[in-house]
């Protein structure tokens, strides 16, 4: 016999449908305790406690004194996410500095034990760097013979595409931004910078289901940094978010 789901889990779930339609847009007023309490005919204490559940998932922000308001980005609406440049591509090179097969990826790289490629990079344009990377690729996706002349890779989206027939841009993503002090005197001296100085720090993983096909840190000196973030206001199921 299954076990019953609780009446504050079965409030919830109703509520995010809610958030997730179109019927609530950015920073509305959301529901009280007493109007919870009301529609669905509850105790305060589950109310508080729906309430509370869609504040630490991110539906909603709570302000003391003034109540419950669903929050700057609904987590309904497809956003997207995209990088900008200020140079033009076309004049980009990309130095592969170390290739090998030796280097562990570190442990929040979500490889596991799986076996994997390791590449360090220096992109610039007219001979000035501008960003640097680690990268780890899982080792099936490009062939062996290739790692031994890295000098002659230009692009290793490329180059897993001719090995494997994969295309890495179609593939699922999750990438961090952060603005971070270079500690490290071999990172600042390839980006030809102080130590100390304050760059990009992006990190990025590649998957497909639960197979993790990349992990890179990249530091990207601050002015070749730009994004763009829109939103094309669509409705989308809660499950198809990731």
């Amino acid at each position: 016999m299954s076990k019953k789901e609780p009446i504050y889990k079965t409030i919830f779930n109703s509520l995010v449908l809610e958030l997730n339609s179109t019927k609530f847009k950015k920073n509305d007023p959301f529901y009280s305790e007493n109007d919870i309490r009301t529609k669905y005919r509850v105790s305060s204490t589950t109310a508080v406690r729906v309430l509370n559940t869609l504040a630490s998932e991110g539906y909603i922000h709570r302000v003391q004194g003034r109540g419950s308001f669903v929050s700057k980005f609904n987590r309904g609406t497809s956003v997207r996410v995209t990088d900008t440049h200020i140079y033009d591509q076309n004049n980009e090179q990309v130095i592969v500095l170390i290739a090998n097969g030796e280097t562990p990826p570190p442990s929040d790289s979500n490889f596991d034990d799986e076996p994997t490629w390791y590449f360090e990079r220096l992109r610039q344009i007219e001979e000035a760097p501008f960003e640097y990377s680690t990268s780890w690729y899982y080792q099936d996706l490009i062939n062996a013979n290739n790692i031994k002349h890295p000098s002659k890779i230009h692009s290793i989206y490329s180059l897993i595409s001719k090995d494997n027939g994969l295309d890495m841009l179609q593939q699922g993503f999750s990438q961090n931004y952060s603005v971070v002090p270079i500690s490290n005197q071999r990172i600042a001296d390839y980006l030809h910078i102080p130590l100390n100085t304050d760059v990009v720090r992006i990190e990025r993983w590649v998957y497909k289901e639960d197979l993790n096909f990349e992990y890179t840190v990249s530091y990207l000196l601050a002015n070749y940094f730009g994004l763009r973030i829109t939103s094309d206001n669509k409705s989308i199921k809660f499950n198809e978010l990731n």
